[in-house]
């Protein structure tokens, strides 16, 4: 009898305590389903090579190399063909041409185009006899190497990027190459600048657009 009575106490016990976890779990489930959604946070998304193209990047504008070709190999030209030079001011690029086909782009930087002062002229021009290997402006306090002018003789030129007084590069305005940022001329790769000095001769057609 006294068997029988443990046994039954110990069948209570048992229920008593199963009993208990049932609550036990659904207090924590509804403590669970009254958490805000705002707290809520789903499994982070691995990142993909798609979701990683859907990213903006952070370096939309390289930096050029400023002291070497900004299109690779240069072209060789000879005085037979027909080379004019084709400006984009939207894409601030030079483009090197034999009639309709193109032999070389270079990166540029052209005038802000802020005011009358910092604007680069657009139009069909030619290049002009004024081209030297150095000039400093002291008002601007900015020179440059490899000039060749296309307009007003010596004030619109393509050139080098900025440079100080001793012929270093400005490298703050260096680094803006392929974005507006001279005061009106073509500035390009010290490389670039010093081809085109070598090698675009006086009357060379040099057509400026958007």
């Amino acid at each position: 009898m006294f068997r029988l009575f443990s046994l039954f106490r110990i069948l209570i016990i048992v229920s008593i305590v199963l009993s208990g976890c049932q609550s036990a779990k659904a207090v924590v489930v509804t403590q669970l389903n009254t958490i805000p959604n705002a707290a809520v946070t789903a499994p982070e998304e691995p990142l993909s090579s798609q979701n990683i193209a859907d990213l903006p990047s952070r370096d939309s504008q390289p930096v050029v190399d400023w002291t070497q070709p900004s299109g690779g190999e240069y072209p060789k030209v000879s005085k037979e063909e027909a080379i004019w030079i084709d400006v984009s001011i939207d894409k601030q690029r030079v483009y090197i041409k034999d009639g309709e086909r193109t032999l070389y782009t270079m990166v540029t930087s052209s005038g802000l185009d802020t005011s009358p002062d910092n604007s680069t002229p657009k139009g069909t021009f030619y290049v002009q006899s004024e081209r030297g290997e150095w000039f400093y402006n002291n008002s601007e306090h900015e020179g440059a190497k490899y000039y060749v002018s296309w307009k007003n003789h010596g004030e619109f030129l393509f050139h080098t990027v900025a440079m100080d007084k001793n012929g270093n590069v400005i490298e703050e305005e260096a680094k803006k190459l392929g974005q507006k940022a001279s005061h009106g001329c073509f500035r390009l790769t010290i490389s670039d600048a010093k081809w085109l000095y070598d090698h675009i001769p006086v009357k060379t057609k040099v057509v400026v657009r958007n």
